[in-house]
């Protein structure tokens, strides 16, 4: 089968979307499938095509290097150039089927326009639902309607809806009024072979990690501030930082006005073998993230036999994820219980290994290899209708 990807990051860009589809496609590529990916050139180094892990990877000629602005948010006139690049690129060859990352919405409508030329199918992976949350992010209000507009718009051009979740099927029906038989879940997964973690009851007992894009919405900022509190308990406690993103030199310089220089280490990015390091030998990982499709990481720690610690509140989906899996703690959005709950687990070993062999345990039945026969199986029916 031959198929497109549209999806306006990829590696080596580090995000959520960007790994789901490289684990994903690689391994499309192993059971024959051959794959062409469309996606945006942000940096000068990156080339304009190359082959990765069997994937035909094309960049936008033009460095679109503003693509991605210092708020985290989308420039749209690059978005807009990269949506006719796609409809140009789109028209060079014949698929079987077009697979689209639902944003930033327009590149959507140019695989729309391509799937309908040539009489196949279009598959929209979904990673979140902003619907009222638009009035959070946009930059200016007036963006949100607008937003909003947008959203309930192009949920009607693929033919199948991929939802990361469950939480994120839920809004797409009950806000986008989606049918539900137009939704499929395939949830993320996880390398568990990257891990191997054996439970020898040795942890590290004052190691806190956040590994994630350094952007407004993580909120990076409350954790530095839980941190300063948890250090009146615990003086030499301990942040590892793992990431890179438009907020870094923002949280940094929290960090530094907070006074926590012996506490906190920022790692930005790092490669697969570190992270898995890092993660492995760090007592607890904390998202203090406010919006999450799902979250990868959150299954990493899972499966690096790390508790979890998420932030509850509306279209954060890695609370589903924790809330399912009994392995972490869901918090209010109050830098105080993110405190506390962060002294708890470092204190409490009882509750520790009950949450740990928890996620264990959960994350044995979402690996990498199950999301991509899932991917198949779809475009397969899809194919053959």
């Amino acid at each position: 089968m031959r198929i497109a990807v549209v999806t306006e990051t990829f590696y080596p860009f580090m995000g959520g979307s960007a790994r789901r589809y490289h684990e994903v496609l690689k391994r499309l590529v192993d059971r024959g499938y051959e794959v062409d990916l469309y996606t945006v050139r942000l940096k000068e180094d990156w080339k304009v095509y190359e082959v990765i892990d069997g994937i035909h990877v094309y960049r936008t000629e033009h460095i679109l290097k503003n693509y991605i602005t210092k708020d985290g948010f989308r420039s749209i006139r690059d978005v807009f150039r990269y949506t006719l690049w796609v409809l140009r690129k789109l028209g060079d060859r014949k698929y079987d089927l077009i697979e689209a990352n639902h944003c930033p919405i327009f590149p959507l409508i140019s695989s729309q326009i391509k799937s309908r030329f040539y009489g196949v199918p279009l598959v929209g992976t979904f990673h979140e639902v902003w619907y009222h949350n638009w009035y959070w992010y946009v930059p200016h209000k007036i963006y949100a309607p607008i937003g909003i507009l947008l959203e309930k718009f192009y949920v009607y051009l693929p033919d199948k809806i991929v939802a990361v979740s469950e939480m994120v099927r839920d809004r797409l029906i009950n806000y986008l009024n989606v049918p539900s038989d137009k939704v499929v879940v395939i949830e993320n997964g996880v390398d568990t072979n990257s891990f191997n973690v054996m439970d020898n009851g040795i942890y590290n007992h004052r190691g806190v990690i956040y590994i994630g894009r350094l952007n407004p919405h993580k909120k990076v900022d409350w954790l530095l501030k839980a941190i300063k509190l948890v250090r009146r308990a615990i003086p030499d406690i301990r942040l590892d930082i793992v990431g890179d993103g438009p907020y870094r030199k923002f949280y940094m310089r929290v960090a530094e006005e907070l006074g926590l220089d012996g506490n906190v280490v920022f790692h930005g990015k790092v490669d697969d073998h570190d992270m898995v390091e890092l993660l492995k030998t760090s007592r607890i990982y904390v998202l203090p993230s406010i919006r999450e499709g799902q979250s990868i990481t959150t299954l990493e720690a899972m499966a690096a036999g790390v508790p979890q610690i998420v932030i509850e509140i509306d279209g954060n989906g890695a609370v589903e994820l924790v809330k399912s899996s009994g392995s972490g703690l869901v918090v209010k959005p109050s830098i105080r219980e993110l405190a506390t709950s962060i002294i708890r687990l470092i204190n409490d070993d009882s509750l520790y290994k009950v949450l740990r062999s928890n996620g264990l345990e959960y994350v044995r039945r979402h690996t990498w290899d199950r999301v991509a026969n899932m991917y198949h199986n779809l475009y397969m029916e899809l194919i053959s209708r």
